[in-house]
């Protein structure tokens, strides 16, 4: 990663965009931050930030959000805001905190999604690897943004994140070892309809190698027909039956 002296606009303040904007200021660029919140409301915010050479843009996003050379979306923000149309219009580069943490990790990553469950089975599946000797990273959309981290992690440790369907809607990478715990629809102010939703959930996904690794949930008809389009081997678990490849439990 090198962004020194690059022009950097981070689109919201909040864990993710507050990480980023520490790591590319220590990294150089030039970094302008703007939220539709205004300063009383990123008050706690702001205060981390404090003496850093960052331009602030409050209370909306105007035209000066593209004077960049890559804009940093994080996930609270709608990807049908107007400055985002134009920024795609002109054919602007688009990114994310997650979709760096995905470029840079050296690691392998386990990245869990669903509608309901993905917190607590991520702190289980980041016990389970702690359990077995690895130095585990547990992050993305619960702790940390893991993005300030990523420079002490090694290729022989592990990651395992939690995923919404706001950090992986825009993500052109997908985990090696990726689960989709359940469907149902959920966040329907934010996707324009379930199908919207599910296929910001299918990314985890449509990036996956034939070395790599899917499991889902054989118990519902959505998740397991997921598996047609898997690149990489699937595995199933159930509470109800028994399944070929994978666990009944």
């Amino acid at each position: 990663m090198n962004y020194e002296g690059k022009r950097v606009t981070i689109l919201g303040l909040g864990r993710e965009g507050t990480a980023l904007a520490r790591v590319m200021v220590k990294g150089g660029a030039r970094v302008t931050v703007s939220d539709v919140k205004d300063e009383g409301q990123l008050s706690n915010a702001l205060a981390s930030l404090a003496g850093l050479p960052i331009r602030y843009l409050l209370g909306g996003h105007p035209e000066g959000v593209l004077d960049a050379d890559v804009i940093f979306v994080s996930p609270g923000v709608p990807r049908e805001v107007p400055i985002l149309a134009e920024a795609r219009r002109r054919g602007m580069e688009l990114s994310s905190e997650t979709a760096l943490f995905f470029e840079l990790c050296p690691a392998p990553i386990v990245g869990i999604t669903g509608s309901s469950g993905k917190t607590t089975t991520t702190s289980l599946v980041g016990e389970m690897m702690k359990a077995q000797g690895l130095q585990t990273y547990v992050g993305g959309n619960i702790g940390a943004p893991l993005i300030e981290l990523v420079g002490q992690i090694r290729s022989d440790d592990v990651v395992v994140m939690e995923l919404s369907s706001f950090q992986l809607e825009n993500l052109e990478r997908s985990p090696h070892i990726a689960a989709v715990l359940n469907l149902s629809p959920n966040h329907l102010d934010r996707h324009p309809s379930m199908d919207a939703y599910v296929a910001a959930k299918k990314n985890i996904l449509n990036y996956q190698s034939a070395d790599d690794f899917a499991i889902l949930n054989a118990d519902q008809e959505a998740t397991r027909g997921l598996a047609d389009t898997c690149a990489g081997s699937v595995l199933f678990f159930s509470r109800v039956r028994r399944v070929d490849q994978g666990a009944f439990l």
